[in-house]
């Protein structure tokens, strides 16, 4: 989960999309979570760290958590820690529900 403006910032530095309309998913899907949140959630899937009840209730979704996480581990520094990604992703996911309910 990342701020729309974390997202897409400069197609110079993209890899190709996995599939056509991919960015453009992911712009709209960053648009529903607030930079600082962006930023939280990533450091809680990235450095294991603690996410709040404010960023958990967003409601951007399973998918687009799912495609925000595809797109981190496509970034050169984070791609070595894929396996770590996926694993802490959807235990990040999980516990904002268990916190705030399927409001998220």
């Amino acid at each position: 989960m990342i701020a729309a403006s974390m997202v897409v910032a400069d197609d110079e530095f993209l890899p190709p999309e996995p599939e056509p309309g991919f960015y453009k998913a992911l712009v709209k899907c960053g648009k529903k979570i607030s930079l600082e949140c962006g930023k939280s959630v990533v450091k809680a899937v990235l450095k294991d760290r603690d996410i709040s009840n404010k960023c958990c209730v967003h409601k951007m979704g399973r998918s687009c958590h799912e495609d925000l996480l595809w797109y981190l581990i496509s970034q050169p520094k984070i791609g070595a820690n894929a396996t770590h990604v996926f694993i802490k992703g959807p235990q990040v996911y999980n516990s904002c529900v268990s916190k705030v309910g399927l409001e998220i």
